[in-house]
């Protein structure tokens, strides 16, 4: 919605000006008015991050979140979309047969860049998704206020201890019906794209949420920032398949992992 309100009122504004002005009648009036376009629509793009880093200095990010604010969660959702729209991303989506309609869950994915998560609010915005991610993005202005608000968890990934209060946060978030949580088991951007080993401790939080893992996989994020300014990039984003409920109950979490694991290269 946000994309969509900055680029028309820029296009108005733009056409608006260059027919007032008269310019509509010289021959180099269609670059006078792209110049005019892309300096009203930065401006409106700055103007909503200036909005969202006013928006920041309300939140007391040591406050415990005990639910989702679900006009942070729409603003971050806009964000994400509005980042991904000015990159020129085309993001094809399958397998959605495969969400649950009546329960929360875990969703596990490959992680090939830093913009997945994105990709990811995006597509499940309905769903009110909340990832866990490394403790070190809570400490950057706007990002770790909105995090906070929007039931997102850091993660410390150098202290077991710390990083077992993440997981068990994580499944009461689900118990409690708060939202879904998702999580990349790799633990790290995998800089090959190659699929790195799974940290089996994630799947703790389906096993101590009693949840299903929906299991995904993303493909084309890492060519976003290596494709020339204003070609369009192709991202796929694939729900492969299901780690029961049933399974989850019954089997130890390496076993999950693995089963996980498997879903997601086949």
């Amino acid at each position: 919605m946000v994309y969509y309100i900055i680029l028309f009122s820029s296009a108005y504004i733009t056409l608006s000006a260059v027919t007032a002005y008269g310019f509509i009648d010289s021959w180099y009036w269609p670059w006078l008015a792209l110049l005019l376009f892309i300096n009203i629509f930065m401006l409106g793009v700055a103007a909503f991050f200036v909005f969202c880093w006013f928006l920041s200095f309300f939140v007391d990010v040591n406050k415990p979140i005990h639910r989702q604010n679900q006009y942070f969660y729409h603003l971050l959702c806009q964000a994400a979309f509005l980042v991904l729209r000015i990159l020129r991303v085309h993001i094809r989506f399958s397998g959605k047969e495969y969400l649950p309609k009546n329960c929360q869950f875990l969703l596990v994915c490959n992680h090939i860049a830093w913009l997945d998560p994105a990709v990811a609010l995006v597509l499940l915005k309905k769903y009110h998704l909340a990832f866990i991610s490394k403790k070190e993005n809570y400490s950057y202005p706007i990002a770790g206020p909105f995090l906070h608000k929007t039931a997102c968890l850091g993660i410390d990934r150098e202290n077991d201890r710390e990083a077992l209060k993440t997981i068990n946060k994580a499944a009461e978030l689900i118990k409690d019906d708060v939202c879904p949580i998702g999580i990349f088991p790799e633990g790290w951007v995998s800089k090959t794209g190659e699929l790195l080993e799974f940290r089996h401790g994630a799947f703790r939080i389906a096993k101590k949420a009693e949840c299903p893992v929906i299991v995904c996989k993303i493909t084309g994020s890492d060519k976003i920032f290596k494709k020339r300014l204003f070609k369009k990039c192709e991202v796929h984003f694939e729900i492969k398949g299901v780690v029961p409920l049933e399974f989850v109950k019954e089997h130890k979490t390496f076993e999950i992992s693995k089963l996980a694991r498997e879903i997601m290269t086949k």
